[in-house]
């Protein structure tokens, strides 16, 4: 098995409104809501943190359920977290979550030993949480045109 490359671009389109593209032709609108100077016209960036990780969850629970041949009728996550306002305004404090918790809704015929089976399986295999709970070099460079 081999890497799979993601890749998105954006573009400001007003002090705190960005479209994000990926190379499919999607796009998603990024936006502060209005208190915070913004047109609130998408999710602020860590919601979308949240909701990132809220679709991998369900995706990943998907597709562990039909593999464990588990029939889910519904499933629903919730995902909380705080940031710390104080630690965002100095660049040398962490800023990001303090702790981000979620809550599984599963709605099945299947038995709960099934069902807490596949709960414990999902958080080991999706990315997004792998990726918030690990320590992940981000690194970044510029240009000046």
């Amino acid at each position: 098995m081999g890497t799979n490359s993601f890749s998105v671009n954006s573009e400001l389109k007003s002090a705190s409104k960005i479209k994000v593209y990926n190379n499919r032709g999607h796009e998603i609108t990024i936006d502060e809501p209005e208190g915070a100077g913004g047109t609130d016209e998408g999710m602020n960036p860590v919601e979308i943190t949240l909701a990132s990780l809220a679709g991998c969850l369900s995706i990943t629970a998907s597709f562990l359920a039909k593999k464990m041949k588990i029939e889910l009728e519904r499933l629903s996550i919730k995902i909380e977290g705080e940031i710390d306002e104080e630690a965002m305004s100095s660049a040398d404090n962490f800023s990001g979550f303090q702790e981000v918790r979620y809550h599984i809704n599963f709605e099945s015929d299947s038995n709960k030993e099934k069902i807490e089976k596949l709960y414990h399986s999902i958080e080991k295999y999706c990315p997004v949480s792998d990726t918030i709970k690990n320590s992940v070099p981000v690194k970044g460079n510029y240009q000046l045109n």
